[in-house]
């Protein structure tokens, strides 16, 4: 009996030791490390409840930041024409004085009468050179620049008539702004009743209380009408 009871005292003894070996591995082992060596996660903080485990995400980006900005549509012609023309009444109003040229009118001749195969207005087509209206006409009274975000004009005023040119120096426009003069529509004139019209042109392809309008080659003349006196007030040609 007293073996019996000296042998669990040993073997007690020896559990003792083996937990105490054991808890000192432990402490001697590093903070992210198992006693093996093997590393270990070590997660500190508590989630409040209700709370969802965080992991790394990839910040989202917003596709359209590096795009490149959309091409500006092209300018509408037809409002760039009544702008200069506004910017022209306005300059006359307030009696600015010309920036260039002379007071002199230029005088026209017409060689190339409008067709609907070849526009013309005052003779001109469009695309013709800033350098050969001025030799054919010469300078006009005043020159300034309409800018825009995709091509600025550069209008000359020739005080019966306004041309806009691009960046290209190429006839963008023509606007006609008197009855003293020929603008080269079959002895259509500014002022002349809407019946006179279809007389000089033909059926117009827009024909409104206020505006007709005709579709030509690469160009569009379009003749405002005054809806009180049914005469023609305006009379342009821009490229379509």
């Amino acid at each position: 009996m007293n073996k019996r009871q000296s042998f669990i005292g040993f073997l007690s003894v020896m559990m003792v030791i083996a937990l105490i070996a054991a808890g000192c591995t432990k402490e001697q082992a590093g903070p992210g490390e198992t006693p093996d060596g093997s590393a270990q996660a070590v997660v500190s903080g508590t989630l409040a409840p209700g709370d969802e485990a965080w992991s790394p995400q990839t910040p989202a980006t917003d596709p359209s930041a590096d795009a490149p900005p959309d091409s500006a549509s092209p300018a509408d012609t037809n409002e760039q024409v009544s702008l200069a023309s506004a910017r022209t009444e306005d300059n006359e109003r307030n009696g600015s004085a010309p920036k260039t040229g002379g007071g002199t009118k230029p005088k026209i001749k017409i060689e190339s009468p409008y067709t609907e195969a070849n526009p013309t207005l005052l003779g001109f087509t469009l695309k013709t050179s800033a350098e050969e209206v001025v030799s054919r006409i010469g300078k006009p009274r005043e020159q300034f620049v309409m800018v825009d975000d995709t091509d600025p004009i550069t209008v000359y005023d020739y005080t019966d008539f306004l041309m806009g040119f691009n960046q290209k120096n190429e006839l963008l426009f023509i606007d006609v702004r008197s009855a003293d003069i020929n603008p080269g529509l079959g002895g259509l004139k500014l002022g002349d009743p809407v019946a006179n019209v279809t007389k000089a042109l033909g059926k117009p392809d827009v024909n409104t209380t206020y505006v007709l309008s005709y579709k030509a080659n690469g160009a569009m003349l379009k003749l405002d009408i005054d809806p009180k006196t049914q005469t023609v007030n305006s009379i342009k040609l821009f490229a379509e």
